[in-house]
């Protein structure tokens, strides 16, 4: 299987996804919801339906592709009773998505939904742990989860649209209860599992593992 770089990658795929800044309590934390990758070849990207959704641990280092861009902020009031708006921008890919974007050309798809366990927007997975411990002070409830109570019908949404829904999300405690809600709430999930509730990441730093996780991947979905 041939292992094809980001540089050529970028000329065959854009990706626009909603970042917002989440308002806990005083606290503001820095998020993304939704991502959407599409062929640049697709003529009407905002009219496609995704061929798969994938989810997530968090949305990593992706960022907006104009760096003066400022997110809305959001309360959690206004975001659990579905009071905001979600503006889709183009973005900055990250490792991960281009790892998503080679699973892409393998089975010919033009558009992959991805969505996260929490929208919580950090890069560095230990980081991102302390910040979902601090924001679990805040708020128990996690309303940057799509697996919060209030947020389900959003989740719901965003995979229904897709007969294929891929787990992806690794093997972080803190997640342990959004996994469980998730596996709970969303049927015919695939993904390459390890101990439930976890599935592996698409994106391990090495290319020989980036490679299994697509041969791996590609087999399931045959099955």
């Amino acid at each position: 299987m041939e292992f094809i770089y980001a540089s050529t990658l970028k000329k065959q795929f854009s990706v626009f996804g909603h970042f917002y800044d989440l308002d806990i309590q005083g606290e503001i934390f820095n998020c993304r919801s939704v991502l959407e990758i599409i062929a640049t070849s697709n003529e009407k990207p905002f009219e496609s339906i995704p061929c798969a959704t994938v989810v997530m641990m968090n949305p990593g280092s992706s960022k907006p592709l104009d760096n003066t861009y400022k997110p809305i902020k959001y309360t959690t009031n206004e975001i659990l009773s579905k009071k905001w708006e979600k503006e889709i921008i183009p973005t900055k890919p990250d490792n991960a998505q281009y790892q998503i974007m080679r699973l892409m050309l393998i089975k010919g798809w033009e558009h992959v939904r991805i969505l996260n366990l929490s929208d919580l927007r950090n890069g560095n997975s230990g980081k991102f742990s302390t910040e979902y411990v601090n924001s679990l002070k805040l708020d128990t409830t996690c309303p940057h989860s799509l697996t919060n109570e209030n947020r389900l019908a959003e989740l719901k949404a965003y995979c229904s649209e897709s007969s294929i829904v891929i787990a992806a999300w690794g093997s972080n405690k803190v997640l342990r209860n959004a996994a469980l809600i998730f596996i709970d709430k969303i049927n015919n999930i695939s993904g390459i599992p390890l101990d439930e509730p976890w599935y592996k990441y698409p994106s391990p730093y090495k290319k020989e593992q980036k490679l299994d996780w697509l041969k791996n991947i590609s087999v399931e979905l045959k099955t």
